[in-house]
């Protein structure tokens, strides 16, 4: 299945970016009836008229709440590569590719790009790794400033390239790989910790934000997430479980048993009439 090519402007001063997310204005907002599932929400404020919120696909980045200044130091990054200079470049051309929006929110799911692209707009495009590599969302990761974050949305050879990405920051201790504790462990005593534990899997971080809010113990964790029942899929030994499956808490250390690379998450865009992970090689 072909991805779209959309041209537009990133408008980063318009809503709140991060370091996985930012607004966007396509050229002809026609484009947009070509992507599967729900139509995104366009603004209709003055400022940023137009615009929608982008979700960058393969990618999470850290939650401004969470542990600074890498959580900022995100956000900054990805801004600096789409070219944008507050006051001189305020909406820096760009264009993304893309299929499908979010089931819940109707955001784009979305490959980012800056400057000129050498595909017509709205033009079929095959996203191949080789062009991947020159997206936000690859370069976000190879630079240790976002984890991986993968849905059933995402072709298997372009979560491969994503994965070098990953495997090469993570070696390097790069960003938040320095300190990461997803794996070992963090200690979490409740909502004061979300801004001072060190940096984990933001999905984990933010379940353990909605936990925090409901003043449980957090022995109570893994019974909230399993009343969620979060379904994914563990791929080295392609087993679907609940993310409650890969939690793990002793005393008031929460960890996760699985790296986030290793995970799939099995969400309603992903599981729409024609299976979408997987594709034929030219």
């Amino acid at each position: 299945m072909p991805f779209i090519a959309i041209h537009g402007q990133f408008m980063p001063e318009v809503g709140t970016p991060d370091g996985d997310s930012v607004r966007f204005k396509a050229k002809n907002k026609a484009h947009w009836a070509k992507l599967e599932g729900r139509p995104p929400k366009l603004s209709t404020a003055e400022k940023g008229k137009d615009s929608v919120q982008l979700r960058l696909e393969g990618i999470d980045s850290m939650e401004k709440a969470a542990q600074q200044p890498l959580a900022g130091q995100a956000t900054a990054s990805l801004l600096k590569r789409l070219g944008y200079k507050a006051g001189q470049q305020a909406t820096p051309a760009g264009y993304i590719l893309a299929r499908m929006t979010d089931d819940k929110s109707g955001r784009p799911i979305a490959f980012a790009f800056a400057g000129p692209c050498p595909h017509a707009d709205g033009s079929d495009v095959r996203l191949t790794p080789a062009m991947l590599r020159k997206s936000l969302n690859h370069q976000q990761a190879a630079a240790g400033h976002a984890y991986p974050l993968y849905y059933n949305t995402l072709f298997a050879d372009l979560r491969e390239e994503l994965n070098k990405a990953v495997a090469k920051a993570r070696t390097a201790k790069a960003g938040l790989w320095a300190s990461d504790k997803t794996n070992q462990g963090v200690t979490f005593k409740g909502k004061e910790s979300l801004a001072v534990i060190d940096p984990v899997w933001p999905k984990l971080w933010r379940r353990l934000e909605s936990f925090a809010a409901k003043g449980l113990p957090l022995s109570q964790f893994v019974a909230f997430l399993e009343a969620e029942n979060e379904r994914l899929d563990v791929l080295d030994v392609m087993e679907e479980r609940g993310l409650q499956d890969v939690v793990k808490v002793k005393g008031q250390t929460v960890r996760m048993t699985e790296r986030p690379d290793n995970l799939r998450i099995r969400s309603a865009a992903g599981l729409r009439s024609k299976p979408s992970t997987s594709r034929k090689k030219p």
